[in-house]
Formats: structure tokens, sequence, C-alpha cells
């Protein structure tokens, strides 16, 4: 059976979590595979359809922070919280907010394409689901459409959501820096810093000052971003109820640390091969959780320990 693609277009997201291990300014990967795969939960149960593999793509963002000058550092823009029983003011963590629109493009199973009303009803009925769950931790205020793609090729389907820049993933950047030289921190950080160095040359051929010439080191061609994917187990996994304060009672927990990566947006559909390259999907190799595009996941044949991309 060939492959479904179900579009949620253009979802506006009120106050979402903007900070994702040691970056900001777009939610983490896994906000977006997790929402959907509580969507898939629940309508596995409701009417059969199975939701798997997320695309995204980001049409509008807003970061709720400030900065007093042009020189000065951004610093969030935080809410004062209410006071304590005690009438004290209450701790402030820090917790960076921002409003959002995107639109996910999603592998999904069971949609009945035999009965084009039927069709229209299921999709009407994700639709009202999607809207009542939260994404990223914001509010979802509205979502323009739920539709079906009536074929499975990228530059039909992702021309339909322009503009907007699409997000997959460039892990493979890192690993052949990694592989150079250098530390693993070393190295994703050259993605995102902006970098000089000193040439031989003098500033002019009469200057004998010794001062030199400082040029800009060139970054690899793309809109390429430091992002985080998954999260790596540091701890042993404790038994049901034997950690403390914890959400869920009811199920195991393990600690874990953010596991961080190299991602690209792109604007313009004709620069994919296909849309495999967008497509992300959970990948656990233990003490690994990570989130790959299938393009990256499938011809991965790299070991667990040299999957560290854990900082």
């Amino acid at each position: 059976m060939a492959a479904q693609y179900l579009i949620l277009k253009n979802i506006c997201i009120s106050n979402a979590n903007a900070i994702a291990g040691f970056t900001y300014g777009f939610p983490a990967v896994t906000h977006f595979l997790g929402y959907v795969h509580a969507l898939s939960r629940k309508l596995q149960q409701s009417h059969g359809i199975r939701l798997d593999d997320v695309g995204i793509m980001c049409h509008q963002h807003q970061v709720h922070a400030y900065r007093e000058n042009q020189y000065e550092p951004y610093s969030f823009a935080l809410t004062r919280n209410p006071l304590t029983k005690e009438g004290k003011t209450a701790p402030i963590n820090e917790e960076g907010r921002m409003h959002l629109t995107v639109s996910l493009v999603i592998k999904a199973s069971g949609i009945n394409i035999v009965s084009e009303q039927i069709r229209d009803e299921q999709c009407a009925a994700i639709k009202a689901l999607a809207e009542r769950h939260k994404l990223a931790g914001g509010r979802i205020t509205s979502i323009d459409s739920c539709k079906l793609a009536k074929s499975d090729c990228h530059k039909a389907i992702l021309r339909r959501l322009l503009p907007g820049f699409v997000l997959r993933e460039r892990s493979d950047l890192l690993a052949e820096k990694n592989e150079q030289s250098g530390s693993s921190l070393g190295n994703w950080l050259d993605f995102s810093a902006l970098k000089f160095s000193a040439t031989d040359e003098p500033l002019s051929d009469s200057d004998e000052s010794g001062k030199v010439k400082w040029e800009k080191v060139a970054k690899p061609k793309g809109y390429l971003v430091p992002i985080q994917i998954g999260y790596k187990q540091i701890a042993p996994t404790y038994s049901a109820g034997e950690v403390a304060n914890v959400r869920d009672n009811q199920t195991p927990v393990s600690f874990v640390e953010p596991v961080h990566s190299i991602g690209e947006w792109v604007g313009a559909p004709s620069k994919l091969e296909s849309l495999q390259e967008i497509m992300w999907q959970y990948n656990y190799h233990a003490p690994f959780y990570v989130c790959r595009t299938q393009e990256i996941a499938e011809g991965d044949t790299m070991a667990d320990e040299e999957l560290d991309f854990d900082f």
C-alpha cells in the first residue's frame, strides 16, 4: 500500500517553548514527534488511523526576547509569577517563550481513500483533535486545514505550503568535521559562531608595523543551525513509583541529558531529492533516543559509541 501523507497547514502556536537544550529560537524536534505520537494514540483507538514520521515547515516565528541596544545580548521577556503563600516574590525559572506558525507533513496509514466523504470526515476529526492538544508547550490557536496529499511528490506537497522553510538533518556535516580535527563541542559551535582568522598578508605593501589582515572563516553552505534531536540515558531505569515527584507514577523513569546535532532550513523544495530528507522519525540505540530523518537513519552505519552527539 502506498504511503499516505497528511498535511496540517498553518498551525498557529502561542507561547511555545523556545529553549531546547543549549539552544534557543525554535522548539526541539522531539516536541513535534511527541505531538504527533499523542494524536496517533488517540486516533488508533477511535478511527484506526496511525501517524508516524513528521516533516516540519516553519512559516513565522517570534521569540519573546529583547535587548536594550544593538550591542547588548538578548534577554527573555519573562512573566511575573504570583506571590508565594508567605507573600514573598516567587523564584524565577527562566522560561523562553515564542509564537510561531508551522505546517506538518505527517506519514499516515488507515485513512479511508475509497470514499471522499468519509475521507473528509476523518480529516475534520483529526483537525479537531489536533487543535485541542498542546504543541511544544504552547496553545494552538488555529489550524487552517487538514488534508490528505494527492501524491507523495515532495515538490507537489511543499510548494502548496510556501512560503516557509523546512527542517532537515545535517548530522553528516558534523560527523565529517569531527573526523578531521577538533573537539565535538567546538565543531558543533562552529556552525553557529562567526569566526575570523589572521592571514600572513600585511594590510598594505608599505605597512611594516606587523599588523595582519583578518578574514572571515568560511562556513559550509546552507542555512545551518544547531538543534536538539533527542536524549541520552545517563542513569539506570528505575521502577514505577521508585522516584519521587515524577509526573507519572505508573511508568518506569530514567534520567537523561539532551543530544544535539546540526539541522538545515531549506526554503526551496527543488533543493530536496525526496520527501525522505525531511521526514523525522524516532531512532533508538541504547542509551540514545534521538530523532533522525529517514534518509540519514537508513544510511547510518555508525556504532552506538560513534553516535555520541552529546556534549
